[in-house]
């Protein structure tokens, strides 16, 4: 009887705040379309802003075009700084205490990582294998 009785009050309290609260729906500024121009009536537009790529009724050309990029292949064990490289970081490495693990770079950079770890005085690159830059073709597009 109880469940009954506090059942029914709470929904004569929902119907009452229904029905007395019944205010008139405005929507958000976004979905306001009167505002845009050719809002109405425009046969490309149909009222909906939001679904147009571009914002006025002709809509701009696109064109593309080639560019050229360029690619950097650095040999991670033979670039001209590899041995320094190296060597500092074996440095580093021992003066934090970290465990020796063999550098998976190899080359002057392996070399130098163990001349450094070690304490080894620093004797420079004797291999160097410069960078190759090679060139690549690429579109890029754009509009008028």
């Amino acid at each position: 009887m109880k469940k009954i009785i506090s059942a029914s009050l709470v929904v004569l309290a929902a119907t009452t705040g229904f029905l007395l609260n019944n205010q008139p729906v405005q929507a958000h500024g976004r979905y306001n379309y009167g505002r845009y121009p050719y809002s109405r009536g425009y046969p490309y537009n149909r009222g909906y802003p939001y679904y147009r790529r571009y914002p006025y009724p002709i809509e701009p050309a696109r064109y593309c075009f080639p560019t050229t990029q360029w690619q950097v292949n650095e040999d991670p064990g033979y670039h001209p700084h590899a041995y320094s490289d190296g060597y500092r970081q074996g440095q580093s490495s021992a003066k934090k205490g970290q465990n020796y693990k063999p550098r998976t770079a190899g080359g002057e950079f392996a070399r130098g990582f163990d001349d450094g770890y070690y304490g080894k005085e620093f004797v420079g690159q004797k291999n160097i294998v410069q960078n190759v830059i090679k060139p690549y073709t690429t579109t890029e597009c754009s509009l008028y």
